[in-house]
Formats: C-alpha cells, structure tokens, sequence
C-alpha cells in the first residue's frame, strides 16, 4: 500500500519505521523545515544547538529503545546514575536513591533513607501509595475524576511531600501542578516506575535529540525507500460520498492520493483540519476537549562550569521544573569550540508553569530564571552569562486535567482510511517520547489489520 503520514514528529517516524519493514510506500509530509515535532532540535546563527525541550530516555521507554535499536541509534545515549537529584538553596541538593533490591523494595528502602523528607512523610508515603503499586490500568483509569493532589491528600499522604517530592515530578511529566494533573497518569507512573527497578534510570542523548534520535530515524526510512518532505503543510482533506478521503490537499495546492492516511500532528493541529463532514461522529468532536500545556525552553550559556552534576536535576519552588548541564550530560556537544561554548556550564531549563510566561520579554523570563539560578548555584554568581535563549511552546502535550482521559482516541477513525498517531491517543503510556513511540506502533498494526498487509 502507500500511506501518507503527516507530521515528522516520534509517532509519524515510529509508524514509517514500521510500515516501511514490512514493505509499503511511504510519504511523511511535514510542515516545517526540520523533523522532531516536540523533540525538534536547530542550529542557529552562532552554531548552537537550541533545543524544543529538555528530553532524555527513560529505562521505562521500551518502545523507544526498541526503535532506536532498529535504526542502528543504540549507542547514542547513555545512561546516569541512578538518582532522583533536586537542587537546593546555596549549592545544597538532595538525593532520592533506590536500593540494591528488587522493586518496589528498592523504592521503599530508598525512600526511608531520603534527607529531604521527614520519617512521617515517608510513612505516609508508603501508606499511601500502595494502591498505586497494587493498581491495574482499571483502577488507574477509575481515578481519572480527581486531580493528583486531591488523590495523594485522599490517601493520607502528607502535603510536605506533596510540594516537595511530587510538584516537580507533576511539572516535569506535563508542565502542570499536581492540584492541575489528573491522579491518573501520576499514578499509572508510580506503577511503571515503583514496580520496575530499571524504569526510572535516566540516560541523556551523546548530542542532542536530533543528531542522535531523529537523524537515524529518518534515514533509516530513507534507506527502506521512505520519501520525507518539509515545508508541506497539510490544508484541507477532500471525501468521497462515504466519507473516505479521496485525497489530501497541502498548502500549495499540492494533491496527495495514498491508500490510507495517518494524521501524526499534534492533536490542537488536527482539529484545525478535520472535515465539518467527519464532526456527526464523537470520535471525532472528542478532540476537541484536549487543550496543549504551555511549556518554554531556557538555555543559558556560562564562561565557567557552575556545577559538576551529570544527571537530570529537579527543584522545588522555582521557575524551572527539570533541568541539566547539557555540556556535562551531552558529551559529544555543547563543548568547548562548538558554537558559543567554550568549556563553561550549559544550562537546559524546562520552564513549567508556563502560562504566566508566553507573553513576557525574553529578557524578563531570563532574568528570573538567572536570579534563581544564583539562588541555587553559588559558582554562577561570578560567573559570566555569555547567552540566553527561550524558545515558547504555547501547545505543547495535552494537558492530563481530571475527565480528559475518557477522550484519547483509538488509533483507528470512524473513517475507513483514516488513522491518528500521537502521544495523545489511547496507549499505556502518558503523553511522552514513549507514548508517541507506542501510538506509532499501534497504528502501524491497527492500519494493517484494517486494510490488510
């Protein structure tokens, strides 16, 4: 068959991966000029990679680490010591490590051993997340009416650690506080992630995103006879009388006539081209209830290293939820000689909340970020800011509010030809690098056993 994808983000590639192994004609049309969708990477003027977001790979992204095997990127990542680290006032940080024992043991012992929480914090704490741990994807579903806050007080579970384990955990996984989050997805994380000793370990791409992950995607697909264009926008679909596209129309007026279709686009895209035609079916007017998280970028260049931590960093009461230095995680760039490094710090920040955000100046956001940088690593108080960057996503994943959950769509449309991929759609996983990776593979074999092939 010839399938046309639009949208060349982790879920368009993941579906081409797996079509074009099993011998089909594939088209990727993709609006931009680069590929990566949400883990999109460029090179600006002075040659530094500036990046859509901070992304790393779980030990929990089987799906990933599958399809990152499959194209020959295995290599390109590496993996950290296994710790939850949060940095603290003064160049203080605080550690939440596993025990050398089976899960979730190993989560429980390295819990009791935790500084930053009090020994009634952890007892609550593992009271109260029990039925996490015990729960199946039923149970998980069945919280979906509350938000994870109300679940975590619900359960007994003490507000201290609420605020001060769980707040940037909620921020890093959607860019939303835990009294915003809906208890599903946190909990469905502390399953995966309480249960599976591996699952939580991090591991930081030896460029960026784009080097080590989208490149050998696309050129996997490329070397299958995959054909990728950029700078093509989806328009509009024409139907035939059943409702079936008859083909798809991009930009400029250019026509595409395929077997079947698969919408990769985020789903605040999608709507915007659905047919007036196709909204008599709820499939369809249920995407209209999800709504993007604002999320934005912060990347700060310093003329000396600020801090000596290769791993993912957390923090509590800061405008940046996750971050990292990237020329201490990422060996193979931001180092010395490449664009504006020159063997100082390289701050990535995800900046979350964001809301309050997408409408300041650049330089008011970087000044906040920089006060509390100051705040956190006393080494960047006489060090020199050689340049900032914030790059905005108004849209970014949808945001896991309580009732959302009921909405996400089968890979598989009431149209006959019609297929969506996207972290958004029903999988077992949350809206992530992994929940693209698996909605590409569901649609994949969803489309298949369709058509047939």
């Amino acid at each position: 068959m010839k399938i046309a994808i639009f949208g060349a983000g982790v879920a368009g590639l993941s579906a081409a991966i797996e079509l074009v192994d099993r011998g089909h004609t594939i088209e990727i049309y993709e609006k931009r000029k680069i590929l990566g969708g949400k883990v999109s990477v460029w090179k600006d003027s002075d040659g530094d990679s500036i990046e859509s977001g901070l992304h790393i790979v779980f030990g929990g992204y089987e799906q990933l680490q599958q399809y990152l095997k499959r194209v020959g990127a295995e290599d390109n990542y590496q993996w950290k010591e296994h710790a939850l680290i949060y940095a603290e006032p003064d160049g203080k940080q605080s550690f939440f490590k596993k025990a050398k024992l089976p899960s979730p043991w190993a989560e429980i012992v390295g819990g009791l051993q935790t500084d930053f929480l009090t020994m009634w914090d952890k007892i609550s704490l593992i009271r109260g997340l029990f039925p996490a741990l015990a729960g199946n994807e039923e149970y998980f579903r069945s919280q979906d009416h509350m938000t994870y806050s109300e679940w975590h007080r619900l359960r007994g579970a003490s507000e201290h650690s609420l605020q001060k384990l769980w707040r940037a955990i909620a921020l890093a996984m959607n860019f939303i506080e835990p009294n915003v989050i809906s208890a599903r997805p946190m909990i469905t994380i502390f399953k995966y992630f309480g249960t599976n000793y591996a699952a939580t370990k991090f591991a930081f791409f030896r460029k960026n995103p784009g080097d080590s992950m989208i490149e050998p995607m696309r050129q996997y697909i490329q070397s299958k006879g995959g054909r990728i264009f950029v700078d093509a926008k989806l328009n509009r679909f024409e139907l035939n009388s059943d409702e079936s596209i008859k083909h798809a129309v991009l930009h400029d007026g250019h026509t595409i006539e395929a077997d079947a279709y698969i919408s990769a686009l985020p789903v605040h895209n999608l709507k915007k081209i659905v047919p007036v035609q196709w909204l008599t079916h709820k499939y369809f007017r249920n995407l209209h209830e999800f709504v993007g998280s604002p999320v934005a970028n912060c990347q700060l260049w310093f003329d000396r290293k600020i801090t000596d931590t290769d791993n993912l960093m957390f923090s509590q009461g800061t405008i940046f939820a996750t971050f990292a230095d990237v020329s201490i995680t990422c060996p193979e760039d931001f180092q010395n000689t490449m664009g504006t490094a020159n063997g100082g710090s390289v701050m990535s920040l995800v900046l979350a909340p964001a809301h309050q955000l997408m409408n300041m100046p650049q330089e008011v956001i970087t000044e906040l970020v920089m006060k509390e940088i100051h705040e956190r690593f006393p080494k960047s108080r006489q060090a020199t800011l050689l340049k900032s960057t914030i790059v905005k996503i108004p849209q970014s994943v949808y945001k896991a509010v309580p009732d959302v959950d009921q909405f996400r769509p089968d890979q598989i449309s009431p149209v006959k030809n019609f297929f969506l991929a996207g972290d958004y759609t029903y999988q077992r996983y949350l809206a992530s690098m992994e929940g693209a990776a698996l909605s590409g593979k569901l649609v994949a074999e969803k489309l298949l056993s369709r058509l047939g092939g």
